[in-house]
């Protein structure tokens, strides 16, 4: 689809770089130059390559040529730990990874030979006197590789067809009203679904991908100077950083650039409270779109409008919808705690089920565990269901049709839009010589997503403090896997069946007390705002807060934790700890005048 789009408009811009445009002949020509490179290395179809993730127009290139030759991409991020990177490698069977020069020497890997440079494929190049043909696509041949937090305690690789990508991108073209005069930011790495949300259905409809090192740098300032500087009609941010943005707004009293008209979110649950926030700052014209999907399912099933010219006021109470299933899509309902239904779409009776889902855009397989994949894509026993993927979402049926996300059949977290197994954490920290007991799991977090904690048991009295388990998971975990409070008990409780009672963790002989608890909260909030860890003990603005983060965090505060508090009240305390015992005074004071 990308070289018909080619065809029709060559000299169209595809992709836009903060300092260079790159159009649809050119784009083209690149790829065609580093497929040739690899099928010289000796890359064919079916292999599995893995492509050093980067956020640039070189790195998409190689993505591309790996799809050329037939092969699928697999995005190795150099942020992650050496061990998770070999196992995906390994799992995966990689001989060959692509990137640029700097993408490949940010992996913690011993390349050797077998990489390719899309910085220097150009030049190597010139020795071919002819390109030699690329291979057809077939639907069923797998596209790319995304790996997810597994229970076992090694990543999961999602194998994903061409026939089912292409399936959710010409469903979700039509959602997102994709043009040729579009121009849809690249924000999400490579290494997550997301992604292809925004690079393919503009890619393949003829409009620009938009590549900003200004908009991923963790600032709504950054983020707004790329959107006005590229004049971006269309952005995609996880709720977790959507939520920063609602923020913004409220604090500064800005509105979004006037060329925005779409903003779709997703990856978390989404709080009432700041869609309502949301609409009083933004022009009617422009949609927020809630979306859902797992990387089992490609990309996005289900939408819904919830705010903007073309959705309903923001009128839900207390959950937003997660909306209907998308064209592609087929979705089964079964009652948590029941028999399977009649395989139809529910229709407004209010039944909590688990979410089943099919359609052409489910994913092969699990890379290299057919047990596995067998119990998540088994057929349903219902007639003429066929194949299906069991979400493990618990959902709730509303009027019209549309779905609100209740919870988790299962331990499964998302936190800051990743899917992380609580047991793949456990196990990891059971890793450690100093420890005999490990119990993770997921609190609510003031910006209305989750966070990690866990609670251990030292293998002695005496050894492993919680700051030596955070540096040795950082060694081993990717970021959003790592706890952000870690305390510990002399023993877990227990259910008679051997397992930890993880209702009752909160009651072990350690656990915090509630200014504790909040203190650990509000550093967390700080330090997502100063984009740096903030130790409950440390200064807000020695540690680069100033007056307009201030205001966020107040704003952040009132959100978690219906205190307002007021600027001097920052100043004044400075530290998470003594913030949070202004809190926690206030919160006693709204009981006691409620008794």
């Amino acid at each position: 689809m990308l070289l018909s789009t080619a065809a029709l408009a060559p000299q169209a811009p595809a992709v836009v770089e903060a300092d260079k445009t790159h159009h649809y002949a050119s784009l083209v020509a690149d790829i065609d130059r580093v497929a040739a490179l690899l099928l010289v290395r000796g890359v064919r179809a079916g292999d599995h390559v893995g492509a050093a993730v980067e956020r640039s127009y070189r790195g998409l290139v190689g993505m591309f040529a790996i799809l050329r030759v037939g092969a699928a991409y697999v995005p190795l991020d150099g942020g992650h730990p050496p061990d998770r990177l070999r196992a995906m490698v390994d799992t995966c069977g990689i001989r060959s990874v692509v990137g640029t020069g700097s993408a490949l020497r940010s992996l913690p890997l011993d390349l050797g030979p077998a990489h390719i440079d899309t910085d220097t494929a150009a030049g190597e190049n010139t020795a071919l006197d002819t390109p030699p043909g690329f291979p057809e696509l077939a639907p069923g041949d797998a596209a790319y590789i995304l790996h997810t937090s597994g229970s076992t305690g090694v990543p999961k690789g999602v194998v994903v067809s061409h026939g089912a990508l292409a399936a959710s991108v010409r469903s979700l073209t039509g959602v997102f009203n994709i043009s040729p005069q579009d121009r849809v930011l690249s924000f999400a790495s490579m290494s997550w679904d997301t992604s292809g949300e925004e690079i393919y259905p503009v890619l393949l409809t003829g409009g620009a991908l938009v590549i900003d090192p200004r908009a991923v740098n963790g600032s709504v300032m950054g983020l707004f100077t790329a959107l006005e500087a590229h004049s971006v009609t269309v952005i995609d941010l996880p709720t977790s950083f959507w939520t920063e943005v609602v923020d913004y707004l409220d604090v500064t009293g800005r509105s979004l650039p006037p060329s925005v008209r779409l903003v779709v979110i997703g990856g978390e649950e989404v709080q009432a409270a700041a869609v309502r926030q949301w609409c009083e700052h933004v022009p009617d014209h422009v949609r927020l779109l809630n979306t859902y999907g797992q990387t089992e399912t490609v990309l996005v099933t289900h939408a819904a409008d919830i705010g903007g010219g073309r959705g309903r006021s923001p009128a839900f109470d207390a959950r937003v919808p997660i909306g209907a299933p998308l064209p592609h899509v087929r979705q089964v309902l079964i009652p948590a705690a029941g028999a399977p239904q009649d395989p139809r779409p529910e229709t407004g009776n209010g039944t909590i089920s688990e979410l089943y889902v099919g359609g052409p855009s489910l994913a092969l397989r699990y890379q290299g565990r057919p047990a596995e994949t067998a119990e998540r894509f088994g057929p349903f026993a219902g007639p003429g269901a066929g194949r299906l993927y069991r979400t493990g979402d618990l959902v709730e049926s509303g009027p019209g049709g549309e779905l609100t996300y209740v919870g988790r059949a299962d331990r499964q977290l998302k936190i800051r839009g990743f899917r992380v197994e609580p047991e793949e954490v456990e196990r990891t920290l059971l890793g450690h010589p100093g420890l005999r007991q490990a119990a993770v799991r997921g609190v609510p977090s003031p910006d209305g997503g989750q966070r990690l904690i866990a609670t251990v048991v030292r293998s002695t009295r005496a050894g492993v403090t919680g700051t030596e388990l955070g540096a040795w998971l950082a060694e081993r975990l990717p970021a959003h896997m790592i706890p952000g409070r870690i305390s510990f008990a002399e023993a877990l409780p227990m259910l008679p069946n051997g397992k930890a009672d993880y209702a009752m963790l909160d009651n072990t002989k350690d656990a915090v007390s509630p200014v504790d608890a909040i203190a650990s909260e509000i550093a967390s909030l700080a330090g997502r705002l100063l984009n740096a860890p903030l130790d409950v003990t440390e200064d807000f603005f020695d540690g680069g807060g100033d007056s307009l983060l201030a205001t966020r965090l107040i704003s952040r505060i009132y959100r978690g934790f219906d205190v307002e508090l007021t600027f001097v009240d920052i100043f004044e305390q400075r530290t998470p700890q003594r913030i949070a015992a202004l809190v926690a005074k206030a919160r006693q004071a709204q009981d006691d005048g409620e008794h």
